[in-house]
């Protein structure tokens, strides 16, 4: 009796304890009925054991569990090998099943595999132990588990577009050299051991607040031809190839008609020489105060500022000769990050779909930063929609449904998505058409976006991007996003919304993480299933 006085309530769930049937068995406890006592012992015996083994087989379910979760992770990255021999994919699954299985629960025995060269199939096993608790009262000292997957590697063709931030911001903190070095292993996972493959293209699409589409596009899809090469000392007067966005809903389709002046030829990116500021007799000389002023008038010229700035591209140029002779120019600079020119902030040209890896490892490398104007990241998503259609500018993609092929797109920022604001003194000293920095849909003050505050155009700009990964993923195209060393909620939830599936997006919150989040990709696209 002794024993059943001493019991823990904690061996009894909460709701077993009513005031009433606590009355009762503090009772049952005081009795000195023999009988009573005997069959209460002989009753509690199945029951304390039921009690005690659930515990110990929740622990085991919980290491299969996690078994089970580490093993497709490796079973993955066993798939996507270059070489898949059964040494390679051992090794590979013993590193990343170490790497994803938790400690805490149980131990992992053995993790074997076979791989069939004809089918594809790698066939995978996990075994572990959990240590039990209370069955070891019963001799039971352990709780095997095991667990088994199937890896089926596919040969269908793959079509992939890296969409890669390429604003100022990747600047900081060496993102730039973690991003290239990703990108850079994406198209190794992807091509395997082959320079050229025959079933997979990449395309590769820099952006900021536009793409560049490649200077030889000029003729067939821009609207005015470049601004003319009028000054010989000059070293970015020319059309470098970035394009503004259409009008609104073209901007964000793949649609191309030339016959439609909706639909049509895209306008030239030109970011216009703004004012430069006379101060000479209130200030003691001529200064700048806006954030894009590369033209230098001449000195005999009074004025208060540039009277062509709120022309647009290729006027400006045109008129430049008027206002001096010979012309001149003020810290003209096409080297990134920080630009100065009528190509601010215009990235890299596009690399269309291609299986050369040397080339696309060279337009990986040759990534930079470009600071300036902001971050539209629906427009970088947009045109690589367009490099995996047929539509035009880009034609290397095949027909929408050909054999098995696939196509997908991978979309990376380090950002929330906005437009640049432009410098108070420029505002103040000149006029209000400077509120922002020259981006794809001109200056905030235009009215572009359908609004001139820049935190409802911020909202406008998430509003683009959800439309166009609607778009991008009714058109049968896998999408994949990717925030990296970025906090803001917002942006991490449009992009979870963006990719095809919650698991398709990876938050990445350091240079580690971003390479493990190319290499899950890479994984994922090599057309890699788990079936058991």
């Amino acid at each position: 009796m002794k024993y059943f006085k001493s019991l823990p309530l904690q061996l009894f769930p909460e709701t077993f304890w009513t005031k009433s049937a606590l009355k009762e068995f503090r009772r049952f406890c005081r009795a000195r009925g023999g009988v009573i006592a005997v069959v209460f012992a002989i009753a509690a015996i199945p029951i304390f054991t039921s009690v005690g083994a659930g515990f110990d087989y929740a622990r085991a379910q919980i290491l299969k569990t996690r078994l089970g979760e580490a093993l497709d992770k490796a079973a993955l990255a066993a798939g996507s090998l270059a070489n898949p021999s059964d040494k390679a994919i051992q090794e590979t699954l013993d590193a990343y099943f170490a790497a994803n299985f938790p400690e805490g629960i149980g131990t992992r025995t053995s993790i074997s595999s076979s791989y069939n060269e004809d089918t594809g199939e790698i066939k995978i096993d996990a075994t572990g132990a959990v240590a039990t608790s209370f069955l070891r009262l019963f001799k039971i000292d352990k709780i095997d588990v095991a667990v088994a997957t199937v890896v089926v590697r596919e040969t269908s063709g793959l079509e992939v577009a890296l969409v890669l931030d390429n604003t100022g911001s990747m600047a900081r903190n060496n993102r730039m050299v973690a991003l290239r070095s990703a990108a850079s292993e994406l198209v190794d996972i992807l091509f395997q051991d082959q320079d050229r493959p025959q079933n997979v293209t990449i395309g590769l699409v820099p952006y900021v607040t536009t793409v560049n589409i490649g200077k030889d596009q000029e003729e067939a899809f821009i609207n005015v031809p470049t601004p003319p090469n009028s000054y010989p000392l000059s070293t970015d007067t020319e059309w470098k190839g970035c394009v503004e966005a259409r009008q609104s809903p073209a901007d964000v389709s793949d649609q191309f008609d030339p016959t439609s002046d909706l639909f049509g030829k895209w306008n030239p990116y030109y970011w216009e020489s703004e004012p430069i500021l006379d101060g000479r007799e209130r200030f003691g000389g001529i200064f700048d105060v806006c954030v894009n002023t590369w033209w230098l008038p001449s000195f005999n010229q009074g004025f208060l500022a540039n009277p062509v700035a709120t022309g647009r591209s290729p006027n400006i140029i045109e008129n430049y000769p008027q206002r001096s002779n010979p012309p001149r120019y003020r810290f003209l600079s096409t080297i990134p990050p920080s630009t100065r020119g009528p190509n601010k902030a215009c990235p890299d040209p596009i690399t269309p779909l291609t299986n050369r890896r040397s080339t696309l490892k060279t337009a990986i490398r040759k990534m930079q930063p470009w600071s300036g104007n902001g971050t539209m990241t629906h427009l970088g998503a947009v045109w690589g929609w367009r490099v995996l259609s047929q539509q035009a500018p880009f034609s290397e993609a095949k027909a929408k449904g050909t054999g098995r092929n696939k196509k997908a797109v991978i979309i990376m920022t380090d950002g929330e998505n906005l437009m640049s604001s432009g410098n108070r003194n420029c505002i103040n000293f000149v006029n209000d058409k400077y509120t922002s920095h020259y981006t794809g849909y001109g200056y905030l003050s235009e009215n572009r976006l359908g609004t001139t505050d820049s935190r409802r155009a911020t909202q406008k700009l998430n509003e683009k991007l959800e439309s166009v990964c609607r778009a991008i993923k009714d058109d049968d195209i896998s999408v994949f996003t990717i925030t990296f060393e970025l906090d803001n909620i917002d942006t991490q939830n449009i992009f979870r919304e963006c990719a095809t599936k919650p698991s398709w997006y990876f938050n990445s919150p350091d240079a580690a993480t971003l390479k493990d989040s190319f290499r899950a990709i890479g994984a994922q696209l090599n057309g890699l299933r788990i079936t058991k």
